[in-house]
């Protein structure tokens, strides 16, 4: 979670720097300094919440309401958007065993309380991995090979 707090912060201040601002954001407020010129302006910013998501966009967004700097050079009100994450959570099922393609897949269910945009089952196919047989190990395998070049 924090990791993801720190992505998007990073993300709002690269998009903040390329306007000529440089954005701050603690737990309860938002600072913009701007570098346009103007001498030691700071727009100070209350955060609002956050509002749902929009199933079209998916993005949610959030206004920003100046708290503290100059009326006529900081913006009243700035919205902050970001893209919404489902909380999808699935109970994993089993492999099923190899198929002749060298895959195997397996099926995993919707756990409760999840998003219900999600969907209710989601089907994983990977690799399988071709394990030594019983009593051949790794070394086994590279001096049956080089033994049949030779």
């Amino acid at each position: 979670m924090k990791q993801l707090i720190f992505l998007t912060l990073a993300v709002l201040v690269a998009f903040a720097a390329c306007e000529g601002e440089v954005w701050e954001e603690d737990d309860h407020e938002v600072l913009i300094r701007s570098e346009r010129g103007a001498k030691n302006q700071e727009c100070r910013y209350a955060k609002g919440g956050w509002s749902e998501c929009d199933p079209k966009t998916n993005q949610r967004s959030r206004t920003l309401t100046l708290k503290k700097g100059n009326q006529t050079s900081c913006e009243a009100t700035k919205t902050m958007q970001k893209k919404c994450k489902k909380a999808c959570r699935y109970e994993k099922g089993t492999w099923a065993e190899c198929n002749a393609q060298g895959h195997m897949t397996r099926t995993d269910k919707l756990r409760s309380g999840s998003d219900p945009s999600c969907e209710q089952k989601r089907e994983i196919t990977k690799k399988c991995k071709n394990k030594p047989t019983k009593g051949q190990n790794a070394k086994g395998k590279k001096a049956a090979r080089r033994n049949n070049r030779n």
